[in-house]
């Protein structure tokens, strides 16, 4: 489901043939080379650590950057 457009659930990622596939809510379908798959698999985890830490800011009142 979403919540503002936002998705709350998880893709899933397999590999096929060498690729690897992500199929994501919403009929969201890629597929990517696997050094593109594990650089984008660290974005996402650089990226979600970033977001919760401005939750995190936000529910204390910190100032935004």
């Amino acid at each position: 489901m979403t919540r503002d457009g936002v998705f709350d659930e998880s893709g899933k990622a397999y590999a096929e043939e060498g690729q690897v596939m992500l199929d994501g809510p919403d009929g969201v379908a890629i597929s990517m080379t696997p050094d593109a798959a594990e650089e984008t698999g660290n974005e996402l985890i650089r990226a979600a650590a970033e977001a919760r830490q401005q939750i995190d800011d936000s529910a204390r009142g910190a100032p935004g950057p």
